[in-house]
């Protein structure tokens, strides 16, 4: 389960940019539809792989 946070987290960041798109850009219908889908998983797999492919040094 403790695996699942870093997506989590870029999950909630892509969401967090995409209302805020959203509301700056005016964005209605389709383009608004297709930020919502796109920005949360591309945000997760982002903030997932970069957390993997950091060293866990103590």
């Amino acid at each position: 389960m403790k695996d699942y946070i870093p997506y989590a987290a870029g999950v909630l960041a892509g969401l967090l940019v995409a209302f805020l798109m959203s509301g700056l850009l005016a964005l209605t219908e389709t383009p608004q539809l297709l930020l919502f889908a796109l920005l949360p998983a591309v945000g997760g797999a982002l903030v997932d792989r970069v957390c993997r492919r950091r060293p866990n040094n103590p």
